[in-house]
């Protein structure tokens, strides 16, 4: 007892500091559930976490610089309730962590930070990771894409409610004007130095010069428009291909349109989006759609219904996946939700896109090993239970 008091004294002390000068919220959510499902032959059972939201933990401060202007920061780290751990152990705030001011102009914030296809989703499973259309955007569970020869394992769509839509090392600018959100943002990813593949120590000269400051950058614009049951808005992402392999790699492109209206008696939502070169290989294309519904039950419950298709192209060769969603969630009070879902997500031989997990294989692309992917053209399906609280 006597050092937990301890503890709790110097945590005062060091932190009093911080609050008396600026105003500090602590925020999170702690989301759990009961998970059963199979992908093929492989069966998942157990205790996940996240499943309606990612849980996390956060501190978000403003401190007002006069004139209107403030200093903002957020830092974010999500981790699992299954086990205790940290979701990602190699960064410290592995969700969100940057600074900025912001004023009546809007925030300008640096570090790393959401990308506008991470905000702009117009989803009726409510970004859930048994979503179609985080499933199929790779959100949740990275797949893999085989076809014409070309296999690779599929990180994901940047455009989508999870990892990779957080770019690092990025500045970006968020504003809200009359009903608009414009969201804007240019990540300098990881080179940010030249280097060079010899040098001549006599002149200082580099023979050839490998990796420059701007080979792996990559840019988003956002634009949403709101008024009263409506919503709709448009996101586009550019990532600079830092392998720049010809006739293999190419720079990746996305963009993405979608809305939403509220009828009172029911919730319509739906999006279609794009992806040139998904996963930075060349001519490999990706088509998404995805629509739903949710239908309030009462005061305190609603219904999700949702439906979506992939197609991935690769040199005229196609193969789809298909994923749908039913799912209910009942608000126990404001901020405990309870709820109950399922999905399945039908697969193509070439696509192996799903929650539960599937087995994996050797890929190869152009003769090139590059690693392990899931097993293609095997049915994924998951059930679930569970509860969000947020705080």
């Amino acid at each position: 007892m006597q050092k937990k008091l301890i503890a709790l004294a110097v945590a005062g002390l060091v932190s009093a500091p911080a609050f008396a000068q600026s105003n500090v919220t602590i925020y999170g959510v702690a989301d759990a559930g009961f998970a059963f499902g199979e992908h093929g032959e492989n069966d998942v059972t157990g205790i996940e976490s996240g499943l309606l939201s990612g849980s996390r933990i956060g501190f978000r401060g403003t401190e007002a610089l006069g004139n209107g202007l403030n200093a903002v920061f957020t830092l974010e780290q999500g981790f699992n309730i299954d086990n205790g751990a940290e979701s990602d152990s190699s960064k410290a705030f592995q969700r969100q962590a940057f600074v900025g001011v912001a004023g009546g102009f809007g925030a300008v914030t640096v570090g790393r930070q959401y990308a506008p296809g991470y905000d702009f989703q117009y989803d009726a499973v409510v970004s859930a990771q048994f979503s179609p259309q985080a499933i199929l955007s790779g959100a949740p569970y990275a797949g893999s894409v085989d076809l014409d020869g070309e296999v690779a394992s599929v990180k994901g769509l940047t455009i989508n409610p999870g990892s990779m839509a957080r770019w690092d090392n990025s500045v970006a600018y968020n504003g809200s004007f009359a009903g608009l959100k414009v969201r804007a943002i240019y990540s300098f990813n990881a080179v940010e130095t030249n280097t060079f593949s010899a040098l001549d120590l006599g002149t200082g000269v580099g023979a050839d010069r490998v990796n420059k400051p701007a080979d792996d950058d990559a840019m988003g614009l956002g634009l949403e428009y709101a008024n009263g049951p409506l919503k709709v808005g448009a996101v586009y992402h550019y990532l600079k291909d830092a392998a720049d392999v010809s006739g293999l790699t190419d720079d990746q492109q996305e963009w993405l349109v979608g809305g939403s209206y509220n009828f009172g008696v029911l919730t319509l939502a739906g999006s279609y989006q794009q992806a040139k070169s998904a996963n930075f290989i060349d001519n490999l294309d990706a088509d998404l759609w995805q629509v739903g519904v949710i239908v309030p039950v009462g005061a305190a419950g609603n219904v999700h219904v949702a439906y979506g298709e992939v197609e991935y192209d690769a040199d005229g060769e196609e193969a789809d996946a298909s994923s749908w969603t039913l799912a209910y969630t009942h608000a126990l009070s404001k901020r405990t939700t309870a709820y109950v879902g399922y999905n399945q997500t039908d697969n193509d031989d070439g696509l192996s896109l799903g929650r539960a997990p599937a087995a994996t294989a050797v890929a190869t692309f152009e003769g090139e090993r590059l690693g392990t992917v899931a097993e293609t053209g095997e049915k994924s399906k998951l059930f679930v239970v569970g509860v969000r609280h947020t705080f």
